[in-house]
């Protein structure tokens, strides 16, 4: 009996091992690409890398601070984690992956863990879905919030900073840019450079803007995603 009985404590130790395994192993996902967790898990380490031909997107709420700054902290936190939640779930469909979030913006790309050909429809369809869902989450909630979305695509580096607290960040004039596009967007508008228009397949459809001074690159062309194009239809 008492050998029965420590066959079965040790298979639910065993059990509890790999349940508490894998919730670090999914805690771990969240924070870092598969392939710096790959190469921690082998080397230790993970040495920072260039990747060639990616897509990024930035977006943030419009007006937020001003809003948040009448709203209970957990009621903010509560609406920033239901929005966001939702932005992993439909980004992650579409190949692309959440790099951080900042407060109320978020910053996404494709083409960086697994590179693709793809990266900049991936990204595109990814914002089209995004911009919908916040449509009709507007139909149905309390707090009504909208979104600027800036898209550019190009090469960028990414890499592990800090020792102690691991935070995977990209760096490079191609994040700068989508952040420029962000803050030259309209409420609820897909804002993307030249770049984007000229990387994106033909089943996108664009409306030209006037040429914009950008802070750091001069004058830009750029282009709104036309979101409710017939060919976008979900």
């Amino acid at each position: 009996f008492t050998l029965v009985e420590n066959s079965l404590r040790l298979l639910e130790l065993k059990e509890s091992l790999e349940a508490e395994q894998e919730k670090s192993a999914k805690l771990l996902r969240n924070l870092l690409p598969e392939r710096v967790i790959a190469d921690l898990q082998e080397n230790g380490t993970s040495k920072p890398e260039r990747f060639e031909h990616v897509t990024v997107l930035f977006s943030d709420i419009v007006g937020f601070t001003n809003r948040s700054a009448t709203l209970d902290p957990e009621e903010v936190i509560a609406e920033l984690s239901d929005i966001f939640s939702q932005f992993d779930r439909i980004f992650t469909n579409h190949g692309c992956e959440r790099i951080k979030t900042i407060g109320d913006a978020y910053l996404c790309v494709s083409g960086l863990s697994t590179p693709t050909e793809h990266h900049c429809e991936n990204i595109l369809a990814g914002a089209c879905e995004a911009l919908h869902y916040l449509e009709e989450r507007n139909l149905v909630k309390f707090h009504r919030w909208r979104m600027r979305f800036g898209v550019h695509t190009g090469r960028v580096v990414g890499g592990i900073v800090g020792t102690e607290k691991y935070i995977y960040d990209i760096f490079g004039d191609t994040v700068n840019t989508a952040a420029r596009m962000e803050q030259l967007s309209e409420p609820m508008r897909i804002n993307v450079s030249q770049a984007v228009r000229d990387a994106a397949p033909e089943t996108f459809r664009f409306v030209e803007r006037p040429a914009l001074e950008v802070k750091g690159k001069g004058v830009m062309k750029m282009y709104f995603l036309d979101t409710h194009s017939p060919n976008l239809e979900r």
